[in-house]
């Protein structure tokens, strides 16, 4: 994450023709970890977000509000004594580091105008957002720092303020060409990352890979082992970047395929090639879509961590049934021996006698007739030993029967769980998440009675929508109530269904449009059919497709589950590439 000392000096930037002159209104905490601060600016109302959460401490203007708690926590009484209906007068920088400081205009307990300070520290699981006087003592802190844990820094109330330790770090601006090969100097023995980020504040390791990229140097080289001319061009590289980020901003959010990976305030050259980036109109924006993101994706991964738990120990109970019952039919098939033990007990009944442990008989069933060793209980007459061959035989005929019937079950029990699993791997959004929850809660599969809650019935979430590259629309179902949807609703009998063969996976469907489905999209239907199923991590999966008319759902079957007939099938071997190359419209159907 890239909430570094370049971000902060942009947005400081971005805040001051917004917020200074403007007038703290109201003051909110939460969050134990979080501030907002309600700013009157003229005809404009803004709400400024301060957070010292260890995972994601930041700034910037919102427009998401959160309910607040019913009793204020003690540091939001505090702020609201000392800088409620306060004017902001300045937002600084300290250095180039992050650390921001908000200087607000108010009055004292002698109406006297005073300007305290509030200082907003963005440092990982150090962040702080700390109250002090004019004189820089401590009047509160969100955060309490005794001598326990910091020797050089205690942050308690009473306490004079320090900044955070620089260690012989330096801001990154206004470094002429001479100082900076004295520190480069200096910190020769570190790589050319590692000399940026520890030798500058605020200096992350984006900005540091970045301005290698432009100098045309390695940033895992040494320092000590570069040229002169390297050098300089290590310096050029260092003022053009910090030039750029004096002149001018540039928010965007980065993708690697769909995926988020970071944000930045600069234009990131070496990232260009793989990574694909979305621009937003100010820094705020850029910002708060990051975290909400973010923080979507952290929910979402906590929600479905559960229901994937119990989801897989289902699978693995069933499957060790299924080998259970698998030995059993083994087993049963063996049963065989017993009728020919029967048989030839009875063939041979007048030549045993009763007593005999072992009757050693000729096996007429046998061309070579080899003679077997039938063990014999020796308290039974040789009919009755027969009687208990010929019965054990037709035990185990009657459990192969029922054993059959079992597997079957026990294969779709299998089979319906892993497409639940399945679901859940593709789903992205949290109506997907609760709609695979929902169908799991009403399955045969939990055993807990259902809340108020549980037995209302979702809203359908959407499935995903792609163009092909002829300008086909594909529909793909990602979880089983989309998979219905998609096979009992949307399609048409000209229109081409497809899914993967003998494995779970999505439903997909080409809608003709009263055009002929050419073999190019039904490939590239096919690839998505692979992709969004259980085989994605496979080569020349087979996939089904047919016209849709042949498509049937039988009646009280599960969610997902459907029959069809005429189908062919093509063997795809899927490529995230070939997924990520089509248009993709999530939110229409």
């Amino acid at each position: 994450m890239a909430y570094d000392g370049v971000t902060l000096y942009h947005l400081i930037e971005e805040f001051k023709p917004l917020l200074i002159g403007g007038r703290i209104r109201k003051i909110y905490q939460p969050e134990l970890d979080e501030i907002r601060l309600l700013v009157n600016h003229g005809n404009q109302k803004h709400h400024l977000l301060l957070s010292a959460n260890t995972g994601n401490p930041r700034a910037y203007l919102t427009e998401k509000m959160k309910e607040n708690p019913s009793a204020p926590p003690s540091f939001c009484m505090v702020l609201r004594k000392y800088i409620l209906n306060g004017t902001i007068v300045a937002i600084t920088q300290h250095e180039t580091d992050r650390v921001m400081e908000l200087s607000i205009s108010s009055k004292n307990d002698f109406n006297e105008t005073v300007v305290r300070k509030l200082l907003v520290e963005i440092m990982g699981r150090n962040s702080n957002i700390i109250l002090v006087d004019e004189s820089m003592k401590i009047l509160d802190s969100m955060k309490k720092v005794g001598s326990t844990s910091s020797r050089y820094r205690q942050i308690l109330p009473g306490r004079d303020y320090v900044y955070p330790p620089e260690n012989n770090r330096h801001g990154f601006t206004g470094i002429d060409e001479k100082h900076f090969y004295e520190l480069l100097t200096n910190h020769r023995n570190l790589s050319v990352e590692k000399f940026f980020i520890q030798a500058f504040l605020g200096i992350s390791p984006n900005i540091a890979k970045e301005i290698a990229f432009r100098s045309g140097v390695d940033p895992h080289s040494n320092g000590s082992d570069l040229t002169k001319k390297q050098t300089q061009f290590l310096y050029a590289g260092f003022a053009q970047v910090v030039n750029e980020i004096e002149q001018h901003a540039v928010p965007v959010i980065l993708y690697l395929g769909r995926k988020m990976v970071d944000f930045s305030t600069v234009d990131l050259h070496y990232l260009r090639a793989d990574h694909r980036s979305e621009t937003y109109p100010s820094i705020s924006k850029m910002l708060e879509a990051y975290y909400f993101k973010r923080d979507k994706a952290l929910r979402f991964k906590t929600r479905a961590a559960n229901l994937s738990q119990q989801l897989d120990l289902l699978v693995k109970k069933n499957i060790k049934k299924l080998a259970n019952l698998q030995q059993d039919v083994e087993a049963s098939h063996k049963s065989e021996k017993f009728k020919l033990y029967g048989d030839l007990i009875t063939a041979n009944i007048y030549a045993i006698q009763k007593g005999q442990e072992i009757a050693t008989l000729i096996n007429y069933y046998d061309p070579d007739c080899q003679t077997l060793d039938i063990p014999l209980k020796v308290n039974r007459t040789p009919a009755q030993n027969a009687q208990h061959y010929y019965k054990k035989y037709n035990k185990s005929k009657i459990a192969l029967k029922h054993l059959v019937g079992y597997i079957l079950e026990t294969e779709e029990k299998v089979y319906y769980l892993e497409s639940l699993v399945n679901s859940l791997n593709q789903s992205t959004e949290l109506a997907e998440l609760d709609e695979i929850r929902h169908e799991f809660l009403h399955s045969e599969f939990n055993k807990k009675a259902l809340s108020k809650e549980d037995k209302k019935k979702q809203v359908p979430s959407k499935p995903l929508h792609y163009i092909s590259s002829e300008g086909f629309h594909i529909f793909v179902g990602k979880n089983n109530y989309q998979n219905d949807f998609i096979s009992t609703k949307m399609g048409k009998n000209e229109d081409c269904w497809l899914h993967v063969k003998d494995a779970p996976g999505s439903h997909v469907l080409i809608v003709a449009g009263g055009r002929f489905i050419t073999e190019k999209t039904l490939l590239e239907a096919g690839n998505l059919a692979a992709w969004y199923s259980k085989s994605k991590g496979s080569s020349n999966v087979a996939v089904d497709y047919l016209e849709f008319r042949y498509l049937k759902k039988p009646s009280k079957a599960k969610p997902g589950m459907v029959i069809f007939t005429h189908q062919n099938t093509m063997y795809v071997t899927p490529t995230q590439e070939a997924i990520e190359t089509m248009d993709v419209f999530v939110d229409s159907v």
